[in-house]
């Protein structure tokens, strides 16, 4: 959805908009203020301050124009009225992952590693398919920690997250809102994403506020994702360096003490698999 442009030029302090009048600017609508030369050293100040005074709007101070632009972002009262639409878009996202990146690896033949799926599926050839391809009428790339996918015909995107095991629903707010907005059996969305990912932000933080959305660990150490609470549950393991390179290192040090070899080999072996894990999940 486009955004209407309202601009307004400031040649003094008394030009600014003040607290109310940015309450009260309506949704659809990108206000440009644009800070003369007299007062555009002020520019970043006032930024800092209407980002704090203004949560729920998106204040994008610009870093070589002098001008801050306004947004007001999706609301609570948006979110709870349409919070259904929500959790069913949830719902699709996830069980349309867990169909393309199975569907994926019955056509490549690759058993998806099911605690940690990025040591079979990931951006290198080395697991014997290319990383960016064509697959039954879509198109996908891997790339970080994730396999994105676009649809030929549609143009609907996903974006399948690939550290959280077999849980594939995970949502990030940018590709959430860009699965909502380019999938056609939404049209017309009930209610307007005009920034995708600050939009995107609001709708998962409240949906996890209204019991819609809960948080789910990831397979990174101290990270978390969000997911649709309403599922079947799946068990993801959280790596532990100190646990795994421990065990990894202590059955590579047995054996080659059993070939005469010294133990001397521990600190290396653990370096090797440091880089095997950095290569494989980076």
């Amino acid at each position: 959805m486009d955004l209407i442009s309202k601009i307004q030029v400031c040649n003094s302090l008394d030009d600014i908009p003040n607290f109310k009048s940015i309450k009260s600017l309506d949704r659809g609508i990108e206000w440009k203020i644009v800070f003369t030369n007299k007062i555009k050293l002020k520019r970043e100040k006032i930024g800092k301050q209407w980002k704090f005074e203004h949560p729920e709007f998106r204040i994008a101070v610009h870093t070589i124009e002098p001008e801050i632009n306004i947004v007001k972002l999706i609301t609570d009262k948006e979110i709870e009225e349409h919070q259904g639409f929500f959790e069913k878009c949830a719902k699709d996202y996830r069980n349309l992952a867990n169909e393309l990146i199975n569907e994926f690896a019955e056509k490549h033949n690759v058993k998806i590693d099911p605690n940690y799926p990025m040591n079979t599926l990931g951006h290198t050839e080395k697991f014997g398919y290319k990383s960016v391809g064509e697959m039954n009428g879509w198109k996908y790339a891997f790339h970080g920690i994730h396999c994105g996918l676009t649809n030929n015909k549609t143009g609907q995107r996903i974006e399948i997250p690939l550290t959280y095991g077999l849980e594939f629903g995970q949502l990030d707010p940018y590709f959430f809102t860009g699965f909502i907005k380019s999938t056609k059996e939404y049209q017309p969305l009930p209610v307007p994403i005009y920034c995708d990912y600050a939009d995107g932000l609001r709708i998962l933080e409240k949906m996890i506020k209204i019991g819609k959305f809960e948080y789910v660990n990831s397979n990174w150490p101290n990270q978390k994702g969000i997911v649709v609470t309403d599922r079947d549950k799946v068990k993801v393991e959280v790596y532990n360096p100190k646990i795994e390179l421990g065990e990894e290192s202590l059955r590579t040090t047995r054996y080659k003490n059993n070939g005469r070899r010294t133990s001397k080999t521990n600190d290396n072996n653990k370096n090797k698999l440091w880089s095997k894990l950095k290569s494989l999940w980076s």
